[in-house]
């Protein structure tokens, strides 16, 4: 008789429970999914933004001098540091376009910069000795 009142006891309770627990959840709506997603997006995009910034100011100093002296050699050698075969791409399609333009965003930059110097760079003037 008492294990009959306990069992039924404890099967009341974990009833209880488990109704107690699932009826605060509200199923989520469309908007709230939405923006979960965008502020994940969003994350992502600033992570990704941090890194190309940093990438692209550490090429801005130690990789334009190497190519403005590619350049003033012949010109055709430049393009070999922008011919990349790397293609950023990603499931979530407003990151990926993102992400493809920062790193665009950067190229030129270091294109603009090295064709920047390469006119500013003094060039070797003729020097006649006398005899």
């Amino acid at each position: 008789m008492l294990l009959k009142v306990t069992l039924k006891f404890s099967i009341y309770c974990v009833i209880i429970l488990f109704c107690g627990c699932t009826a605060g959840e509200k199923p989520q709506t469309e908007l709230e999914l939405q923006h979960f997603k965008d502020s994940v997006s969003e994350a992502r995009i600033d992570s990704a933004y941090a890194i190309i910034k940093s990438h692209c100011d550490t090429l801005m100093v130690h990789l334009v001098p190497q190519m403005v002296d590619s350049f003033l050699k012949d010109s055709a050698l430049l393009q070999n540091y922008f011919d990349t075969n790397f293609v950023y791409s990603d499931t979530d399609k407003k990151v990926e376009k993102v992400i493809r333009q920062l790193q665009a965003d950067c190229d030129s930059s270091l294109q603009k910069e090295t064709y920047r110097r390469a006119l500013l760079h003094p060039k070797a003037k003729r020097v006649q000795r006398k005899k």
